[in-house]
């Protein structure tokens, strides 16, 4: 599993397109076999990591040179079961404000080895919304403490856990 987080809007689907997708397809994202890789960030410098991506193929779709565009699963709008077996899933904060909220039934106690063992191939992106100023209301209270804590979870996880900002990702995991 490989999880990117970031700020709103600052390139996550993009960076994961542009450079995780090619190793992910050939198998040679670094890490995802626990072998150590050689410090170089997977995929930006154009030369294969180590490790193999032990069935971290993802599903591709058409459409775009080199077959890097991805059918995204919105965890805004999706339905529960897709969302928790698609692999390639994206405003993870969003479902989890639905599960918060009472819209979606899932134990949040339970969704980081849900998602995990549903699909251990998938990347899950999400924004970072625990920063600035404590919401007065309960609800976004909650729902804020709820994503991190869940986020910690998947990063614990997780193979690979990338922070974006500008388009620019930053192995920290």
């Amino acid at each position: 599993m490989i999880l990117v987080t970031g700020g709103t809007a600052q390139g996550k689907r993009g960076f994961v397109e542009r450079e995780l997708i090619g190793e992910l397809a050939s198998g040679q994202a670094a890490g995802m076999t626990g072998e150590p890789d050689d410090g170089r960030a997977g995929g930006m410098t154009g030369e294969p990591a180590g490790g193999r991506a032990g069935g971290m193929t993802g599903e591709l779709a058409g459409g775009s040179p080199g077959g890097r565009a991805v059918a995204w699963v919105d965890g805004a709008a999706a339905e529960p079961e897709c969302f928790l077996s698609a692999p390639f899933c994206h405003n993870f904060q969003a479902f989890v404000r639905r599960i918060v909220s009472g819209e979606v039934a899932v134990d949040l106690a339970e969704l980081a080895e849900v998602m995990r063992q549903a699909r251990p191939d998938r990347v899950i992106v999400t924004d970072e919304i625990g920063g600035g100023i404590v919401p007065t209301d309960p609800m976004e209270r909650t729902w804020r403490e709820e994503t991190g804590r869940v986020c910690c979870r998947l990063a614990a996880e997780a193979e690979q856990v990338w922070r974006v900002n500008c388009g620019l990702g930053q192995r920290i995991k």
